[in-house]
Parts: C-alpha cells; sequence; structure tokens
C-alpha cells in the first residue's frame, strides 16, 4: 500500500533554520503528489504564516491545516474556514494569574492578530495592539502567549499541573517560553482525521512527520509517525520512526522508501 494521506509540519520538518525547502525535499513531495498522495501541510503557523511555504513548494490546490489544527486552508479558492474557537478571557486571566507578566497574541484568521502591550513576536498581517478588555472580547481560533523571563521548562512545571477549562495548548519552541492555545480537543491530529474522513482515505494509508511538540498527537494519529532526527525526546518517543534531521534531508529519506516499497 501506498501512503494516501501524507501530514507535513512545515518549520523543523520540511523547512530548515534559514527557511528553505531542499531540492530533495521538494522533489520527494512533487513525487508523492503526482502518484496521487494528499499532502497536507499541517502547522502551528497561521493562514499568512503558511503561505510562503505553499507558494516554495509551489502548491496550487489542496488542504493546509493552519494553528495547530484550529483553521483549514483551501489553496484552490483561498478560503479561510476556522474549524473552532474558544472565549479567550477566562483563559487570559488564568493563565494572567499563573505567569505573572505573560503577553498574549490572539489570531484572527486571514487578517492578523491583536497583541496584548509588550508583545515581542513577529506578527505576518495586521498587528492590533489592544487593551485587555478588547483582548479577550471575542472568539479565538489560536492563542500565543509568551512569559518573559521564564525557561520552557518553568512554563512547562506549571502549565503540566493546571486546570484551564475549554481549551488545549502546546510547547511550540524548543526553549523559549512560548505556549500556543486553542479550543480544547482541537490538534493537527483531530483536524486530520477530519478531513481523512472527508477525502475517504484509509486510516492504513496515513504518514505525518514533525518534530515539536505539537507534532506528537499527529504522529499517534497516522498509521506511521516519524519524528525529525533534530525532534525532542519526548516527540521522537511518541513515533513510530525517527529519520534523518531536517538538514539532513530526512523526509525525502522516508517519502522515497515508501513510494518506492509501500507501507508494511
Amino acid at each position: 500500500m501506498r501512503p494516501a494521506l501524507i501530514a507535513l509540519d512545515v518549520d523543523g520538518t520540511i523547512l530548515d533554520s534559514t527557511g528553505v525547502i531542499s531540492l530533495a525535499v521538494r522533489s520527494s513531495i512533487a513525487r508523492a503528489r503526482a502518484a496521487g498522495a494528499h499532502v497536507v501541510l499541517s502547522t502551528g503557523r497561521t493562514v499568512l504564516g503558511v503561505r510562503s511555504v505553499i507558494t516554495l513548494l509551489g502548491f496550487t490546490d489542496g488542504i493546509a491545516l493552519c494553528s495547530n489544527g484550529a483553521v483549514r486552508l483551501n489553496l484552490a479558492t483561498g478560503e479561510v474556514i476556522p474549524l473552532a474557537t474558544f472565549e479567550p478571557a477566562p483563559v487570559i486571566a488564568r493563565l494572567r494569574s499563573l505567569l505573572p507578566g505573560a503577553v498574549f497574541s490572539l489570531e484572527e484568521p486571514g487578517v492578523g492578530n491583536r497583541v496584548s502591550d509588550g508583545y515581542p513576536g513577529d506578527i505576518i498581517g495586521t498587528r492590533r495592539q489592544v487593551d485587555d478588555v478588547e483582548l479577550g472580547a471575542t472568539p479565538t481560533t489560536r492563542m500565543v502567549v509568551y512569559w518573559n523571563g521564564a525557561t520552557l521548562e518553568q512554563l512547562a512545571e506549571l502549565m503540566d499541573v493546571s486546570d484551564i477549562a475549554g481549551v488545549t495548548w502546546t510547547y511550540d519552541h524548543h526553549s523559549d517560553a512560548w505556549l500556543t492555545v486553542v479550543a480544547a480537543g482541537i490538534s493537527k491530529a483531530s483536524a486530520l482525521e477530519e478531513l481523512r474522513r472527508e477525502l475517504g482515505v484509509s486510516e492504513r494509508a496515513t504518514v505525518a512527520f514533525g518534530d515539536g511538540h505539537n507534532d506528537i498527537a499527529m504522529l499517534r494519529w497516522a498509521a506511521l509517525g516519524v519524528a525529525m532526527g533534530n525532534a525532542a525526546a519526548d516527540v521522537r518517543a511518541a513515533a513510530d520512526e525517527v529519520t534523518g534531521s531536517v538538514a539532513e534531508d530526512g523526509v525525502a529519506t522516508v517519502l522515497d522508501r515508501l513510494l518506492d516499497e509501500g507501507m508494511s
């Protein structure tokens, strides 16, 4: 059996630290698409953030799953479809008490973000600095939180025992204290499963590649979950297989094998 649905994380998986997708990886992806596979970018990036990657790959049709599964992008029509939102105000209040000095960015899909004072991250699209009332006033698909001055370990120590209802969160950086929050039950895996059912793809013909904490759910979801060699230990442990790093074209190594030999 050849893979029929291939889910690809972006940063650290197909895109290296310099913003390049290697020729080997691009060639393997093109080969998979030519063979009839659905190749789906599954990323923590927003719709606006993933468009440059779509251009690099030359995709003009298909689906991209953005914001850790909270937003779907139709590549042929440009339609942006929020899959789930949550009410941010109570979450912000709880996080402010847990993480003193934390700052926030809330996605407005296809437009940009509204941010609290002092938010340091880059924003693609409109950046609106707002007061606390407006920050939490309307539902959002994705909220990014930065706890200035803390480490990822300090953040995880608090969040792993917290009791914030109605949301799911992941740690999307390898060292700094960044947190991404989406609606409860939403993940790359949930969005991929919904898409798999729509496409009529067998569960046994699914493959996922990733390197981050936000990829763990989809690596477990796929019939074959492949962690990158540059992934953290907990990500590698969640996978069925570990390939080479992004610098070693790890995606191409496995994709070419699956296209040549099929899935066991």
